[in-house]
């Protein structure tokens, strides 16, 4: 806000460094000063007033909560695409079973589902997202 008062000022100065013209200076310079007083007052009405986007621990939880139970039911689906098949080893247990040892996960197949998950639910509960575009 200081920002905009210092621009008022800029412009009250020049208005009085001016040469005359129908208009007194004294006139201009009280629109200005009018004008900036309704501007700082209509800013400040927005700043008090709630952030629509202010995220508080209840909707916070109710967002992880529902985030969390995508991701899960996502991995506990038999998808093939979260296991790196290639990455399996197995052992040949003393009554001749085969077990297996290691497996590893396809982060990538994983990573890619939560930026679609989180994208969903952002849109769902906040709306689209907004952009510079």
């Amino acid at each position: 806000m200081e920002k905009i008062n210092d621009l008022f000022d800029v412009q009250m100065t020049k208005t009085a460094d001016a040469y005359p013209s129908i208009f007194s200076k004294d006139d201009v310079c009280n629109l200005l000063s009018g004008l900036r007083t309704e501007i700082l007052n209509a800013i400040h009405k927005i700043l008090l007033q709630p952030n629509p986007y202010l995220i508080d621990e209840e909707k916070f939880q109710e967002f992880n909560a529902a985030v969390k139970g995508k991701l899960e039911y996502f991995l506990d689906r038999t998808n093939t695409e979260v296991i790196d098949w290639g990455s399996a080893e197995f052992n040949l247990n003393y009554d001749n079973r085969i077990e297996l040892e290691n497996i590893c996960l396809n982060h990538d197949a994983i990573t890619e589902e939560l930026d679609d998950i989180l994208l969903t639910q952002w849109q769902l509960v906040y709306g689209d997202l907004k952009t510079d575009e």
